[in-house]
């Protein structure tokens, strides 16, 4: 095998191995498990009163006593929301941050 043929496999099996990691469907954000993530989008559908698919998980944070919080952007604007879960994925609130 020339260096060539393998450098060419190579950059083949990166291209899959990077394939199947943007097809997956696990989503966490910022340490929060992917249950958070998806009621998250569910609530702040369900409370703006926007179609799920205008919501766009934006950044996370690590849990602090079992919370995660969430940013998230809404509508065509990309309003910013907070929505906060549990350690069990149960969503706490989700309201508007205020513009700065």
């Amino acid at each position: 095998m020339t260096m060539r043929s393998f450098i060419h496999i190579a950059c083949l099996a990166s291209a899959g191995v990077l394939l199947i990691a943007c097809n997956s469907t696990s989503v966490r954000v910022g340490g929060a498990p992917e249950a958070s993530v998806k009621n998250c989008v569910a609530a702040a559908a369900r409370e703006l009163k926007v179609p799920a698919a205008s919501v766009v998980v934006d950044s996370g944070t690590t849990p602090r006593d079992g919370i995660y919080t969430i940013n998230l952007k809404v509508g065509p604007q990309g309003r910013s929301v907070v929505c906060t879960t549990d350690e069990n994925s149960a969503v706490l609130g989700v309201v508007y941050k205020r513009p700065q």
